[in-house]
This record gives C-alpha cells, structure tokens and sequence, in this order.
C-alpha cells in the first residue's frame, strides 16, 4: 500500500473540516544484518526500535505522523543501511511502541524526551538524523532544548516550519475534493477517529488507496512503499484515535522560521517538485536555519521524492552525510 499524502495533520484538518531490552538478531536475505527491541523512554514507555545495517556511520530515522509507525518510512528509507547502520523507533501512541492509557502522555515534551531517551540509549553523541514529513516538527522542538546533540539532518518531505500555513496547505486538499470524495472520505475517516472502526487495518488501507487515487488524479508519481497500515491493528485503532489527533495539537502554533537562527547544525531539505505551493515553505525551513538549503527533485511528488528518484535523493544525502553539499541545491 503506498502513502502518498496522509498524516496526522491532514487527519486534524479533516476533524476541523467536519467540527532496554535485549536485542534480537536475525540475518537478512541481503546480507544486513537486523537488531530489535524495546528501549525505555520518557517515563518509562516502551519503545520499539529496528536497527539495519552494520556501518560505523549511524543515522537515527524519525517517521511522520506523529505516531505513524517506522512502517510508514522504513521500506523507502532501508536503502541507507547499505553504507549506514539506521536505527528506527516508533513514536509512543504508534507502531509497535507503548499506547499509553493517559492520552496526557502523548503530549509534544514527551515526544521530544523519547528522541533524547533514543540518542543516550544508543551512546550517541551527536546525531544525524532523516526525519520523514511531521517529524521536521519534533525535530526542530529537539532542536530547541538541545542544541547541540544533532551533527546533521535531512528533512524529507517536511511538514511546514509555521502550522498556521501548514494547515492551509492541509486544508487545501480537502477543497479540491467534489461531495462524492468528500462523504467517501468521511466514511471511512469517521469511524477511524471515534474508534469504532470494525476493523481499523482495513479502514486504514482504504484511506491510503482513496489518498493515491487522489494522487494519481494530480498526475502525481506513485511509488511510495511505506504505509502507516502495517502495525498492530490496535496501534492502528488507537493511532487514529488519539495520536493523530492529540500529538500534533500538542506542538502549538509551531513557528521555526525565527527561532532556530542560533542552531548550527547543516540542514538538507529535500521535496519533490510537482507541488509548487509547497515549496515556499520548503525554502522557509533552508531559510530558518544559518546553515540550511533546499534540494529540489524534478519529476517527483512533494513528500515521496525519495520514492520517485532514489537516483537521485541517496547520492545527495549520502554526499550531504559525507560533509559536503549535493549540486543543485538552493
């Protein structure tokens, strides 16, 4: 199932719209090699982590949502364990991780203490880090309690750095829906987000295939192959519920453009560029940082551009990772 332009606030604006354990080892069929467990985060949640890859460079990977599940990135992102080791977690309220009974857990300083509690489970010192659509956001939170324990980071198909036009770009899609989409939509998102969904991991596919149609009506590229359906059809359930909802509310009336002008650390932004009205905010993360520039990829939807042009999205995050910067980047 492809995940073409889904997440928790495209689910938010919908609802407005409407009113340490061990690890486990096992060898791949391609030779990586793969470690899992459960790591404590902030008070003690339990998070689910996979580690790919055996390299000496480590990269953290941080999914969307918030609390989508790494499944919504891991088989785009998997290739970069070719030269690195990459460690995904599933953010509390998601995946396989913790569903915490007190939704008051999922609020935005605990998802920042997860992705600190996942840098001192591992001994890293400074991280680099790829974090996928809403987890630009948490990571530019992390950012601003601790400043200097990222090396570099590359924003794939980045949520905007001000919700208030993040929102609109939302909001936006649902505009251009007819009332047939719309009631079609509202079927299946409904019972979703009250929870009464008879069978969430169903309902979750039908929303993905109705977001690639979509898609695909735009003309737009199709070959995302992450999807927020593969989890446990409880974490689903509680996902649509509650994370999707309560996570990013949480964040506030997020606004980096000015607040990260002291942060240092090198910033690669990679879009696609198909969808042109998302590209000024874009510009605005490069622009938010003193040491950020955007690469756009040609022939490539906004957030699934690694999916569209591996040939061209790896070599520039692997010569970005290296210490330099890629051709072509504003």
């Amino acid at each position: 199932m492809k995940l073409k332009f889904t997440g928790s606030l495209l689910i938010v604006c919908w609802y407005i719209f409407f009113n340490s354990t061990a690890l486990l080892p096992q060898q791949l069929s391609s030779g990586q090699r793969i470690a899992e467990g459960y790591l404590p985060g902030a008070e003690e949640t339990r998070l689910y982590y996979r580690i790919y890859g055996t390299k000496s460079d480590t990269i953290v990977a941080i999914h969307g949502g918030p609390g989508a599940g790494m499944n919504a990135i891991l088989p785009d992102l998997k290739p970069l364990a070719k030269n690195h080791t990459v460690i995904f977690y599933d953010q509390r309220g998601g995946g396989r991780s913790e569903l915490p009974a007190d939704t008051a857990k999922l609020d935005a300083r605990f998802f920042i203490a997860d992705l600190e509690a996942v840098r001192q489970h591992f001994n890293l010192k400074r991280m680099a880090i790829v974090a996928h659509s809403f987890g630009s956001v948490l990571l530019a939170s992390y950012l601003q309690k601790y400043p200097d324990r990222v090396k570099r980071m590359v924003f794939l198909g980045a949520t905007g750095p001000l919700r208030a036009e993040a929102a609109k770009l939302a909001m936006r899609k649902y505009a251009e829906m007819d009332s047939t989409t719309m009631q079609r939509l509202g079927s299946i998102l409904g019972p979703l987000m009250s929870g009464t969904a008879a069978d969430p991991v169903a309902a979750c596919q039908q929303y993905e295939t109705l977001m690639d149609e979509l898609a695909a009506a735009r003309g737009e590229p199709n070959n995302w192959r992450g999807s927020t359906c593969n989890a446990p059809s409880e974490a689903i359930k509680y996902y649509y519920r509650y994370t999707a909802r309560i996570a990013p509310e949480s964040f506030g009336q997020w606004d980096f453009t000015q607040s990260l002008k002291q942060i240092k650390t090198p910033l690669l932004v990679i879009y696609g560029g198909m969808d042109p009205l998302e590209i000024a905010q874009q510009r605005a993360w490069a622009d938010a940082l003193p040491n950020g520039k955007l690469f756009l990829v040609p022939n490539s939807s906004g957030k699934g551009a690694i999916a569209d042009r591996p040939d061209l999205v790896f070599p520039a995050i692997e010569t970005f990772l290296g210490g330099d910067w890629p051709e072509k980047v504003e």
